[in-house]
């Protein structure tokens, strides 16, 4: 059968969108540009991400393999994490220890996806045998939690500590309010095989209006919430990243090869360690900084392939 074509192209355009966040390539063009992209569209990237994780544990556990996944991501964790100490170390090093024990736990930068994505996959194979109605309460419960600390922050209601709350761990961005429930919500779509069950028409359109809200949300909230909050947990992303996913496992077409998933993961990895060294050591425009970021994180994606490695470190 293949892999979906579909997803894994949707996947490269979602690495694509997370490495605009992180060097906004339309920033320059003003504060609703940047509120439509960085802060809006590319917001999808990291929950489509994990709603696809979902959708393949939940055939690992049909398949009595549902720990070697979560081996297979804390593994992965522990090998960004090493290859990522040179990127961190001048920042790492003069650190509080209370800010090293977090890097060290949550992950650096965007590495705080993969141990995100390690703990909400070992609670999924925990909770495997609950039904699917258990589960989605639990998905919409912990969605709901992290919208409620989102909004309260956004509006002025919260004021999390800074000391305990620091980059990469955000009272709203983390594996509790993000990972697990986007998680499961790809673990039941295969469960409950949506993908079959549910008219691709009617899905890909209210995909549609799904990315619509996702930008038209950011805006309200980047012009009228006192508080600026980055854009990481919004009531839009619970409904489009779901049904992006959906349309995308619906799409016919296959492919033979991993090369598309290979350069999506790979993007996702490396792009963070041109970002970091430009910004540390250059003065080039964000714009520059997203094609060396996406053109360092091919090459380097060309040399993990290249060496035979692509099935260890993506």
């Amino acid at each position: 059968m293949g892999r979906s074509r579909a997803v894994d192209l949707l996947k490269l355009a979602l690495a694509l969108m997370v490495v605009g966040i992180h060097a906004s390539p339309l920033a320059g063009l003003g504060n609703t540009a940047r509120l439509i992209s960085a802060e809006g569209l590319f917001r999808l990237g990291v929950p489509v991400f994990l709603l696809f994780n979902g959708y393949y544990l939940q055939g690992a556990i049909a398949a009595g393999r549902g720990w070697h996944f979560v081996k297979r991501a804390a593994l992965l964790y522990a090998i960004w994490m090493v290859i990522y100490i040179p990127v961190a170390w001048p920042i790492w090093s003069n650190a509080p220890w209370r800010q090293k024990f977090f890097t060290l736990v949550i992950g650096y930068w965007h590495l705080w996806y993969l141990s995100g994505f390690a703990l909400a996959a070992a609670v999924a194979v925990l909770l495997a045998h609950w039904s699917a109605a258990r589960l989605a309460v639990l998905a919409g419960a912990t969605l709901g939690a992290g919208l409620a600390v989102f909004y309260g922050m956004s509006l002025g209601l919260i004021f999390p500590d800074p000391d305990l709350f620091m980059d990469p761990l955000l009272p709203h961005r983390n594996a509790l309010f993000v990972c697990v429930p986007f998680l499961l919500m790809g673990l039941l779509i295969r469960r409950l095989d949506l993908a079959a069950r549910l008219p691709r028409g009617a899905v890909l359109a209210l995909a549609g209006v799904g990315v619509l809200l996702v930008m038209a949300e950011s805006l309200v909230l980047g012009n009228f919430a006192p508080i600026g909050v980055s854009h990481d947990t919004m009531l839009s992303l619970g409904l489009a990243a779901p049904l992006l996913a959906i349309a995308a496992l619906q799409w016919p077409g296959a492919v033979t090869d991993r090369t598309l998933g290979d350069y999506a993961s790979g993007i996702y990895f490396l792009h963070v360690a041109f970002c970091a060294y430009s910004y540390r050591y250059t003065d080039l425009p964000s714009p520059v900084i997203y094609v060396i970021a996406v053109a360092g994180a091919v090459a380097g994606t060309w040399a993990i392939r290249r060496a035979g490695l692509e099935r260890r470190l993506l």
